[in-house]
């Protein structure tokens, strides 16, 4: 699957990572599994690999890799990933073992725990924040 370099850019999540690691050194999964706009989903997704969501999913997510919450993207769960970006609706606790990125035009309605939270001007959070060391 072809990813567009923004995603790639937020995906990686570090204007500072060449084009294969984050930051911090680690390699970059180029896997993506995507729950497409017309796509709604209710249960659990467990998996290592990262997770567009530009449909509607309600329930839990679980994820080694990293979940990206399109503009398009209403997500109903409790998300636990290594990162956690939102540019669409998220109502639920997440917690990210890196960071959290809510972008200009995100919601997140729940508590949020990462090591690093983001919160962009125009973006909007109610809950709670915990960071993780």
């Amino acid at each position: 699957m072809n990813v567009a370099p923004e995603m790639k850019k937020q995906l990686d999540g570090r204007p500072d990572a060449g084009p294969n690691e984050q930051a911090s050194g680690t390699p970059v999964d180029e896997t993506f599994s995507v729950v497409g706009r017309d796509i709604c989903i209710e249960g659990e997704l467990e998996g290592s690999e990262n997770l567009i969501i530009e449909g509607r999913l309600k329930g839990r997510i679980q994820s080694q890799g990293d979940v990206i919450v399109a503009a398009s993207g209403n997500v109903e769960a409790v998300i636990v990933a290594r990162n956690i970006t939102i540019q669409g609706r998220v109502d639920g606790n997440i917690e990210a073992r890196e960071a959290v990125e809510i972008q200009q035009q995100g919601i997140l309605i729940g508590d949020c725990r990462a090591r690093s939270i983001q919160i962009r001007e125009g973006a909007r959070f109610e809950g709670r924040s915990d960071i993780l060391t």
